[in-house]
């Protein structure tokens, strides 16, 4: 029986024996036989009345109805309950490689609906799709590495989600000349690498999340030309260690920048090999729904599995009733023994 949010009796059936207490306090008030006796002498009035010492006697009927309320209560055993819950969660260890290449502001995708359609660039929408990405999935670590010619940490793996989406939020193309190109191996390279280090640093370990699989999403709209090693030797390597590839390529055929088709250099075959060498998949977003769909594939495919344990912690509260039930008696026959009754 729950009387509150946080409390409980354990025996309730023992509250009926709360009826009886009334019916004790009218018998014990109740007014007995009445006695006629004839004295010989009138002496015997100074006697009659309520003294002070008979208040032990006339208390005696309250004390027991007052002594017992406490007592049945805590036969009800009132309990504080308390939940308490444990949860762990075999997580994804996730670091998502993102292309910040000049080929990445082609402003050529559009959001649907609305009485406007605003042009938005690669990169803007890769970062809205990839921290509401972020957002569903809180019990898995998650890196960030960006590359154009080489790759760069935007985030080093963690379960701060919001380190890590302001770190996203803040990541720029690269425009530099000397830093121009698309180093997709070398991208994968260094994914594999962060990720392979956490089973050497001792976060495996981590009481909050144990890691259950490790995988890289790729999101890049170009062909590799960058760098000292293949998107495919790359992919060799990060399959050895156990590490999925999702790879996501961006971008419409159709999207210039500065008078060139951006769209040209992709390179679909390349990323196909990456995505089947490493047990992953290979998704193509022309437009944000499918950049969208592509993303809640990979959510789909990969589960984070959690397991929660709840359990109820009572404690009991009778010791609290019985100390008054006690303390009414004892005080009691305190009183009555410095109030001994009158001899007649």
């Amino acid at each position: 029986m729950t009387i509150w949010n946080d409390y409980l009796l354990a025996e309730p059936g023992w509250l009926w024996l709360l009826l009886l207490v009334p019916l004790v306090l009218i018998l014990g008030y109740r007014e007995g036989t009445r006695s006629w006796i004839t004295y010989p002498t009138l002496r015997v009035l100074g006697t009659l009345g309520w003294k002070p010492k008979d208040r032990p006697s006339r208390l005696a009927p309250l004390i027991v109805p007052l002594a017992l309320i406490p007592t049945i209560i805590a036969l009800a055993r009132p309990q504080e309950a308390r939940t308490r819950t444990s949860r762990v969660a075999s997580g994804i260890d996730i670091v998502i490689t993102l292309d910040v290449s000049e080929s990445m502001s082609a402003p050529d995708f559009y959001e649907t609906g609305g009485a406007m359609r605003r042009a938005v660039r690669r990169i803007d929408a890769a970062k809205q799709i990839i921290t509401a990405f972020i957002e569903g999935r809180p019990d898995d670590r998650m890196g960030i590495v960006s590359f154009a010619a080489r790759p760069y940490t935007v985030s080093p793996i963690t379960l701060d989600h919001e380190i890590l989406k302001t770190s996203l939020s803040e990541a720029d193309l690269v425009r530099s000349r000397t830093e121009g190109g698309t180093a997709i191996g070398s991208a994968l390279a260094a994914a594999g690498q962060r990720l392979d280090e956490l089973r050497h640093s001792g976060e495996e370990d981590d009481e909050r999340i144990k890691s259950k699989s490790k995988i890289i999403v790729l999101v890049t709209d170009g062909a590799s030309n960058s760098g000292e090693l293949s998107p495919i030797e790359a992919a060799g390597l990060v399959a050895d260690l156990g590490i999925k590839v999702y790879t996501v390529a961006i971008g419409t055929p159709s999207g210039r920048i500065a008078g060139f088709n951006a769209g040209r250099e992709f390179d679909p075959e390349t990323l196909q090999e990456i995505a089947r060498l490493t047990d992953g998949d290979y998704y193509r977003a022309l437009d944000y729904s499918e950049l969208r769909e592509a993303f809640q594939s990979i959510n789909e495919l990969e589960k984070t599995e959690i397991k929660q344990n709840t359990w109820l912690v009572r404690k009991e509260l009778y010791p609290w009733f019985l100390a008054p039930s006690v303390l009414i008696v004892l005080s009691f026959l305190v009183f009555s023994a410095l109030n001994p009754p009158a001899m007649p």
